[in-house]
C-alpha cells in the first residue's frame, strides 16, 4: 500500500489505519467501513464481492483487527451470508493482543424484524473460542428470534418498537467495548449518521463504473443534519483509493 496523504510513503495497511482511539464516555468509538464504486454503488447484483480485491480485503481484515465488535445490519448478513471473523494474524494480531483484546471481535446485528436465518454461518461459533453473537432487535422481532436462536445468539430486546441506534451504542459501551466498527449497509449507516454517531469513516473506492443505482454508502432521506468529516488520511494500491476521513 503507498500512502499519499498526508505524506508519500509504501507501509502495511495496519500502520496506515493504527491510531489511538478513545471511546466516548458513553458509547464506543464508531468506525464505518464501505467500498463503493466510482459512480457511488456500494454492491454489484446484491453483495459488495465483485467491487472488491485482495488489497481490499487486506484493509477489511486490518480494521476488524482494530475493533471490540463489528456491527452489521440484518439485510447486509443474509445478502453476504456472513461468518465468524478470523482471529487476526501477523502484526495484527500482536497489536491487537497488546491491547488487551479479546482473541476476536463479537458481532453485532441489527434486526427489527427478526427475519434472520440460524444456518447462516456466523451463528455457527464455539462459545469456548468467542463470544455469542449480539442480536439487538423489537418485541415483535424477538417473537421468531427466541424460537430459533436458542443457545445461538444473545437476543437484546427494545421495547419503543424501533432499534435505537444511540441505545445500541450505549449498551455496546456498558459491555466494554471501545471500538465498533460498522459494516452497514446503506440503511444501517444512514441511521448511525443521522443519529451524529459516527467518528471515523474508512471508504474504499472500488475502480469499477457500475451505472443504473442511486444505492449509496448511506442511503435514506437527506439527512436532517449533514454530517462533516476531514480527511485523515489517502492510500492506494492495485487500482483502489483508501480514504480515511475523521468526524469533525
Amino acid at each position: 500500500m503507498k500512502q499519499i496523504f498526508p505524506s508519500e510513503k509504501t507501509l502495511e495497511p495496519i500502520d496506515f489505519y493504527d491510531r489511538t482511539r478513545t471511546s466516548r464516555t458513553d458509547r464506543p468509538w464508531l468506525m464505518l467501513n464501505m467500498i463503493a464504486s466510482i459512480d457511488g454503488s456500494t454492491h454489484i447484483s446484491g453483495t459488495s464481492g465483485g467491487l472488491g480485491g485482495p488489497s481490499d480485503q487486506k484493509v477489511l481484515a486490518t480494521l476488524r483487527s482494530l475493533a471490540d465488535v463489528i456491527l452489521v445490519g440484518s439485510g447486509t448478513v443474509r445478502a453476504e451470508n456472513y461468518g465468524v471473523p478470523r482471529i487476526p494474524d501477523n502484526e495484527s494480531g500482536y497489536r491487537r493482543a497488546a491491547r488487551g483484546q479479546s482473541t476476536r471481535p463479537q458481532l453485532a446485528v441489527i434486526s427489527g424484524s427478526g427475519n434472520l436465518d440460524p444456518s447462516i454461518p456466523m451463528f455457527d461459533i464455539d462459545q469456548e473460542e468467542a463470544s455469542l453473537p449480539l442480536i439487538y432487535t423489537t418485541k415483535e422481532g424477538a417473537e421468531n428470534l427466541f424460537e430459533n436462536f436458542e443457545n445461538q445468539a444473545e437476543i437484546v430486546i427494545f421495547d419503543s418498537g424501533q432499534v435505537d441506534m444511540t441505545h445500541v451504542l450505549e449498551d455496546l459501551h456498558k459491555r466494554g467495548a471501545s471500538v465498533v466498527l460498522g459494516e452497514g449497509g446503506p440503511s444501517l449507516n444512514h441511521q448511525l449518521t443521522e443519529a451524529q454517531l459516527v467518528d471515523e469513516l474508512c471508504l474504499t473506492i472500488s475502480p469499477i463504473l457500475i451505472g443504473g443505482t442511486d444505492n449509496g454508502i448511506a442511503s435514506g432521506p437527506v439527512l436532517s443534519n449533514p454530517n462533516k468529516f476531514q480527511l485523515a488520511g489517502l492510500a492506494t494500491q492495485d487500482g483502489f483509493l483508501f480514504c480515511n476521513y475523521l468526524a469533525e
